[in-house]
């Protein structure tokens, strides 16, 4: 008896194409979570970016108008909740184009960075306070993300908990 060679199969079966689309959605699905994660890690750096530039802007404020350094320095000067962003600064006494006395520019200067906080980052807030670990320095806090300031040091130092959205920095007094 001749076995006929007319039904051997040629070409690929129904099931190498199936496996191949599941292969090809399981690699889809990595890339797509792999771009994801890099998404979030970008954001989380501008975040970051934005916020040390707020706290070196904040710095060098205090350091050009050294006369008003106790009123920069004093904790309750500052916001303590985040601005709504797109607010105006109300009525502050514009030190641009107008004469202010230390203490106002140092007014003015905080309202800026609050504001600046509260538009560049999400549910941003800064604030002066002292740093916990150090008697003589004080500490600039930045928070995004809902975290308040208080939440940024711990009674040993800086919270470097995963997740904190913090930004610190360190002026001597």
């Amino acid at each position: 008896m001749k076995v006929s060679t007319k039904n051997k199969q040629r070409g690929v079966g129904l099931i190498e194409v199936l496996v191949a689309i599941l292969v090809l959605a399981i690699g889809v699905l990595g890339y797509a979570a792999m771009q994801l994660t890099a998404l979030k890690a970008a954001e989380d750096a501008n975040h970051r970016a934005q916020a040390t530039l707020l706290a070196q802007g904040a710095l060098e404020s205090f350091m050009a108008n050294e006369s008003a350094m106790a009123s920069y320095l004093d904790v309750d000067n500052w916001p303590d909740q985040t601005i709504a962003p797109g607010k105006t600064l109300g009525s502050l006494k514009d030190c641009i184009d107008s004469t202010c006395t230390p203490d106002d520019v140092a007014e003015w200067d905080i309202s800026v960075l609050a504001w600046q906080a509260a538009n560049l980052l999400p549910g941003g807030m800064i604030t002066v306070d002292e740093c916990k670990h150090a008697t003589d320095m004080s500490c600039v806090l930045v928070s995004w993300n809902q975290q308040t300031p208080d939440d940024c040091m711990t009674d040993t130092g800086v919270n470097t908990d995963e997740g904190t959205s913090c930004v610190v920095m360190e002026v001597s007094r």
